[in-house]
């Protein structure tokens, strides 16, 4: 990485830092709150998200990776073959679920054996926000002289953990993230995050198969900012980018290397008391300074357009949701 990038974003580190001290602190005048929660609602809703996990592979060797027709020597980007697909995601208190799949009416290409799914669960104890998210895709294409090439039997599954703290608590990520709070003042925070990622690349092609495994750990300062426009619309932006160990497994040997990974996020929401929207766009890349048989750059990048409504949780869901937040400290809409 070059320097004078690290030192730059070092210096923006240490100025978002710097942002989180009590003389920025809204002033007591203000009576509005930071932002509003809705502990008492269980917050539902759809999304249609086109969504990519492509990777790109450099000093390719047909012997190791058997695909037809790839010469060794070649350069080679893969991208899924399916790539929108439909979510459905429920919150409560401090827990969020959601899925998603890729119904055939949502795709113009009938590929043979290609799928894809995805999972994700978020935790959001006070200022702490975990992240355990899952992909699975198989089918995937790339262009060869001028027209695309089908491969049915590359596929990928990616496990992600990411654990992020809030510097600043008049800023709420989740309002950010998912529509479980609103932010109603304009703020910003600094937003280190650790990454914990594992990926495996699967190649089979007649009756020949061959797979390696990618382990990423990662430490990733970063600054989020929403603006809040008018009393239903916000603008949130920010970036996390950070160094750390790629692990490379294959044919039982392991090669370590320097991870560079970098991720933008920016979203436009509306909100009313029960219904919400919003469009969330993020895009992120992992570069592995591999050796000179194999790298890898693996990219995920998604935009998604959601629907939602919060209705009434059960009253038993809150008195349980109450009893834990009483035996762990935390706060009364964890």
């Amino acid at each position: 990485m070059n320097p004078r990038i690290l030192l730059l974003f070092c210096l923006l580190t240490f100025q978002a830092l710097k942002s989180q001290t009590p003389e920025n602190s809204p002033s007591p005048k203000d009576t509005l709150p930071a932002f509003i929660r809705y502990p008492d609602k269980l917050t539902t809703r759809t999304q249609l998200t086109y969504v990519g996990n492509s990777f790109l592979i450099r000093n390719f060797s047909g012997e190791r990776f058997p695909l037809p027709g790839i010469d060794e020597g070649t350069r080679l980007r893969l991208d899924p073959v399916y790539s929108t697909h439909l979510s459905f995601v429920a919150q409560f208190r401090i827990l969020e679920l959601g899925f998603g799949f890729t119904p055939n009416f949502l795709n113009d290409k009938n590929a043979e054996d290609a799928r894809q799914f995805n999972l994700q669960i978020k935790i959001y104890p006070g200022r702490w926000a975990y992240e355990f998210s899952f992909l699975d895709q198989r089918g995937f294409e790339t262009a060869l002289d001028g027209e695309d090439v089908y491969f049915p039997g590359v596929s990928t599954s990616k496990f992600q953990n990411v654990l992020g703290y809030v510097f600043n608590p008049n800023f709420s990520l989740r309002a950010l993230q998912s529509p479980n709070e609103w932010q109603t003042r304009s703020a910003g925070s600094f937003i280190p995050k650790g990454i914990f990622s594992y990926t495996r690349y699967r190649f089979e092609n007649e009756g020949s198969k061959n797979a390696f495994n990618s382990f990423d750990l990662g430490l990733a300062p970063g600054y989020f900012y929403t603006w809040v426009l008018g009393k239903r619309f916000l603008l949130s932006a920010g970036n996390n980018s950070g160094i750390g160990i790629n692990l490379l497994n294959q044919n039982g040997e392991t090669d370590a290397y320097l991870l560079w990974e970098s991720v933008f996020q920016a979203s436009l929401g509306y909100n009313d008391q029960r219904f919400f929207a919003g469009i969330n766009g993020t895009y992120s890349f992992m570069e592995h300074g591999a050796g000179n048989e194999i790298q890898v750059f693996d990219r995920v990048y998604f935009v998604r357009i959601s629907l939602g409504y919060r209705f009434d949780a059960p009253k038993k869901w809150n008195e349980k949701a109450d009893r834990i937040n009483q035996k762990y400290g935390w706060g009364p809409s964890n």
